[in-house]
């Protein structure tokens, strides 16, 4: 009995490790089946159409690409990558997406990729739309009383190489920047948790090296030539290293920081640095910018001439803030000046029957500062031939003035010459209006020529009864 009993346990032990066996080939056979197969799964046009399916399900866009291959050794290759948010907000587009995704990375939850490469991408970003969208979020947000919870970036950790790549940005005036040719090497790392739409959230947490590089571009008529930048952010401290290049054949200088823990992040300059020095002037720069510096450039056309800028502060508010944030302190001056059509400057010397010289115009250094939405002066002269021309006062990003013009001429007719010393009063007039239709305040002028004269009509009279007392 002890031995048939015997044989039975031995029979079941035999049967377990039999099936114990069996199993762990079926598990091995199955992972081998996943391995050689789930490549070509995915590689195949059904897999493409099950995953962009499953992608577009879950984003708020659409993404679309015609080709995807993956290789355990080589990796995943995309071709003609192309995603539009639906929105209008932002659009992308690839020839080709190579990378080596770190596969075990996804088995807990997280993304992290080796070496990925980004052929020829073009990326435009409207945020002339985004400001619209932005409102309209906020209005469906209040109606429904929910606010964006928290979630976790999925992408850890990228290596990220661009190749030729094209960048369009429409500013909220629709003012277009163009990058032309960039090639960059970015390698970047990202902790924590944000909110939907929450920009700033994602920028307080992230860790990035990059050197960036572009072949020209271009804003309000800056033309930038070939440069290369290299930035760090590093507990959302950004750093820009200091870089020149070309812009309208002079010279472009910078280098910056912006802290995006603080609110609203600011790019600031870290010191005094001279931004520009002998950049070339030109109607589109006089238009959107010069505008605001001088109203002389109103409606001005064939604009030229050279402009330098030394600049002691400067901070530029990012993403969303008032242009009343933006702080300019620093020191101005154009030489070689050339324009034509300037109501102002033709108002000036229509007084004294006078046209605008077919000569350069000077404007001396200036120093000024851009606060609160204002930007305001003691005193900037301006030589039209040889006949000095002070502005001074306030001129606000709304368009505002604030200002007073001193001509070169006085109360008795003499004129100012540069670098002559002027006997008499300069006569002075109020500039008002707008920096699109400023105004001089003609009628100030005859009150001052009244006054003057009646001023040396006491003078005279009082010589008289002087003369005959003393008789």
């Amino acid at each position: 009995m002890q031995a048939e009993k015997n044989f039975k346990v031995g029979s079941q032990k035999k049967t377990g490790i039999r099936i114990l066996k069996s199993v762990l080939a079926l598990s091995v056979i199955l992972i081998l089946l996943v391995v050689f197969l789930l490549p070509a799964l995915v590689s195949s046009e059904r897999g493409r159409r099950t995953i962009l399916a499953k992608i577009n399900n879950s984003i708020d866009g659409e993404i679309d690409f015609a080709a995807l291959s993956m290789s355990w050794f080589k990796g995943l290759k995309v071709t003609d990558f192309s995603f539009n948010d639906g929105t209008g907000q932002t659009s992308l587009s690839a020839k080709q997406i190579i990378t080596k995704p770190h596969y075990i990375s996804i088995l807990i939850g997280s993304l992290s990729f080796g070496k990925t490469i980004i052929d020829r991408p073009k990326v435009e970003i409207n945020l002339k739309a985004q400001q619209t969208n932005k409102a309209k979020d906020r209005r469906h947000e209040a109606s429904v009383g929910k606010k964006s919870q928290p979630v976790t970036l999925p992408i850890k950790e990228i290596n990220l190489v661009v190749n030729d790549g094209n960048l369009k940005v429409i500013d909220s005036k629709t003012e277009t920047a163009n990058v032309v040719g960039i090639d960059s090497k970015i390698i970047m790392s990202f902790h924590g948790e944000y909110s939907a739409g929450q920009t700033e959230t994602l920028l307080a947490n992230l860790s990035t090296k990059a050197k960036l590089g572009f072949e020209k571009a271009g804003y309000m008529g800056w033309n930038l030539g070939p440069a290369e930048v290299e930035i760090q952010i590093k507990n959302g401290l950004l750093r820009i290293a200091p870089f020149s290049t070309t812009v309208n054949n002079g010279q472009f200088n910078f280098t910056g920081q912006a802290d995006f823990k603080h609110k609203p992040a600011l790019l600031e300059t870290v010191g005094p640095i001279q931004v520009a020095k002998d950049i070339k002037i030109n109607d589109e720069i006089a238009e959107k910018l010069l505008i605001y510096l001088n109203p002389v450039f109103a409606n001005a056309v064939n604009v030229s001439g050279v402009v330098s800028f030394s600049c002691e502060r400067l901070a530029i508010p990012l993403g969303e803030a008032s242009q009343n944030d933006i702080e300019v302190i620093g020191t101005v001056s154009i030489n070689q000046l050339r324009l034509q059509a300037s109501d102002l400057l033709g108002q000036i010397l229509t007084l004294v029957g006078a046209t605008i010289p077919d000569q350069d115009i000077v404007i001396h250094p200036t120093r000024f500062a851009l606060q609160n939405g204002f930007l305001q002066y003691d005193n900037m002269q301006m030589d039209i031939g040889d006949n000095p021309v002070n502005f001074k006062g306030v001129i606000g990003l709304d368009k505002s003035l604030n200002m007073a013009v001193t001509l070169p001429y006085t109360l008795k007719g003499r004129t100012a010459r540069v670098g002559r010393e002027t006997v008499g009063q300069r006569i002075s007039l109020p500039l008002r209006g707008t920096t699109d239709k400023p105004e001089l305040d003609v009628g100030r002028l005859l009150q001052e020529q009244l006054k003057s004269q009646f001023e040396e009509q006491l003078r005279e009279k009082a010589l008289e009864v002087l003369e005959e007392l003393f008789e």
